[in-house]
């Protein structure tokens, strides 16, 4: 109710405890019917003021009604956009909830997913763009494990199995050479397969990603949620050059048969981990 020019938006601020909450009250100098920015006319101000100094607080009650509502309405109008103080880590707020329906996932998807959904996010307009470029995959995957080095093969060789009636009969169907002959049952086909490498891992970060690990199985729902249609895929884990083998009999990591096994006959000279492909991912 004073009417002298204000120093601030915020007059004062006040903590309240209530059953183990905390809850704050405001006094601000803006959107009010009364005060130096009030709209009433300056006898009425005036008037108001007056009564205020006196403590005579009726007509001051009666217009903070007013007041509370315009302000509660212009709070909600400054939370509209923005998202970061809406924001709950469980999506449960509405404006989440809006954006994680234009990729088409519900929140009730979100309990049974293996997926971190906050990292996911970030990427939410890149998704629901539709583009599936090797570069957005690579982004996505390198963001969501933090990792440095993510590279993506398209065009990968694969042998895919003939249908039966493609087959040649001898004597009846598919016999034309340099016609429909084709000899196998399986053909080579560049059209579908693509490899994701992984490369520059540290050995723990190597282990991390073997099958039947928790983060092998996270790059496999993220990678069959980012692709449109089910496409076939190969894993590719690279260490750091020079990283030589660990072999421990019996140590549950490093004994790995096929993955991190490596023995040196010769004794000699020392062996490196080379790559280890994990194929057939869909």
């Amino acid at each position: 109710p004073n009417i002298n020019f204000p120093i601030g938006d915020i007059e004062n601020l006040l903590i309240i405890e209530e059953d183990d909450k905390r809850k704050f009250q405001f006094l601000v100098n803006f959107l009010g019917l009364q005060g130096s920015s009030g709209p009433l006319p300056g006898s009425i101000l005036d008037e108001i003021a007056k009564e205020f100094y006196e403590n005579e607080l009726t007509q001051t009650r009666y217009l903070d009604f007013f007041n509370h509502h315009l302000i509660g309405i212009f709070h909600q109008i400054w939370r509209k956009y923005k998202h970061y103080i809406k924001f709950k880590s469980d999506f449960s707020d509405d404006y989440s909830r809006d954006m994680l329906s234009l990729i088409g996932v519900s929140r009730d998807f979100l309990d049974i997913s293996l997926l971190n959904w906050k990292k996911i996010f970030y990427h939410i307009g890149m998704i629901h763009s539709g583009v599936r470029t090797p570069e957005v995959i690579e982004n996505i995957i390198k963001t969501y494990f933090e990792l440095d080095d993510v590279h993506v093969n398209e065009h990968v060789r694969q042998l895919v199995e003939i249908e039966n009636d493609q087959k040649n009969q001898l004597g009846m169907r598919n016999m034309a050479l340099s016609g429909d002959f084709i000899l196998g049952d399986k053909i080579e086909s560049y059209s579908n397969k693509f490899r994701i490498n992984i490369n520059n891992l540290s050995p723990d970060e190597f282990y991390q990603f073997l099958p039947n690990t928790s983060k092998y199985m996270h790059l496999r729902e993220l990678v069959y949620f980012l692709l449109k249609d089910p496409l076939p895929y190969d894993i590719s884990l690279g260490l750091y050059p020079g990283t030589q083998s660990t072999f421990v009999l019996g140590d549950e990591n490093s004994s790995l048969l096929g993955w991190t096994t490596l023995m040196n006959f010769s004794g000699e000279e020392t062996d490196n981990l080379s790559n280890v492909l994990i194929e057939g991912g869909i």
